[in-house]
């Protein structure tokens, strides 16, 4: 998923920085990631780089800076959740001209954490985010019965949805409702040799509480065969 060289400056053969007001893809990657980071992010759009062995490539790179959150958090899981952002949001033009996301994390400390991501691979990625934005949107709107078409954990789908139901009914009576949801962190794994992504995200209720779940979902698949919902020792606050 990942290359391990991020593109430095030295194998610019031409670069143009691009400040977020002059382009709406930036603005919205932007404040997409100070949102749920609060971090500041700079760009840099690089043509004709060099990623290791590989020459004349089209990079956007993202510098993530100033964010308590994030260090407090899996460096990979956000560096991958910060390029699949990137992409998302992203126009189908900009899709086709890049072939990295190169995304930068600078930490408290000074320590850096660069890594490149191939625009092919987060398109397969974002694929797979579907489904867990449909999973999370499915419970924040109490809308159980959309969940039966992507659940497939070898439950019952009908049923596996109405226990998803049974138990936000129960949280959402102490909690009050879901009124909003982001995903933080982005995992990869392998099982019998296919590919599959862990979407971590955050439920938040009305009263301000907030509960941790993920959703894993398979490259190439519209379904979810696993997914957790953390258990919070206190709905109320």
């Amino acid at each position: 998923m990942k290359t391990s060289s991020f593109i430095y400056l030295i194998c610019i053969l031409c670069m143009y920085a691009c400040g977020s007001d002059t382009n709406s893809s930036e603005g919205k990657i932007e404040n997409e990631i100070n949102s749920i980071y609060g971090a500041e992010t700079s760009f840099e759009d690089i043509q004709n780089a060099t990623l290791g062995d590989i020459k004349n490539v089209h990079v956007k790179n993202l510098n993530v800076s100033r964010s308590a959150i994030l260090d407090t958090l899996n460096s990979t899981f956000s560096l991958n959740n910060i390029a699949a952002i990137a992409y998302e949001n992203l126009s189908e033009e900009e899709r086709n001209s890049y072939d990295y996301i190169g995304v930068e994390l600078t930490q408290k400390n000074g320590e850096k954490n660069p890594y490149s991501f191939n625009i092919k691979t987060l398109k397969e990625i974002d694929a797979t985010k579907e489904t867990a934005y449909q999973f999370a949107e499915s419970i924040s709107d109490a809308s159980y019965k959309n969940l039966e078409s992507i659940l497939d954990t070898g439950e019952d789908p009908v049923t596996a949805a109405k226990s998803l139901e049974d138990y936000f009914i129960g949280t959402t009576g102490t909690a009050g409702p879901v009124v909003n949801y982001y995903f933080y962190g982005l995992g990869e794994g392998q099982h019998e040799s296919k590919t599959f992504y862990t979407h971590l995200g955050t439920f938040v209720y009305k009263n301000g509480v907030t509960q941790n779940f993920h959703v894993n979902v398979f490259e190439g698949d519209a379904v979810t065969k696993g997914y957790n919902i953390n258990p919070v020792a206190n709905l109320t606050r």
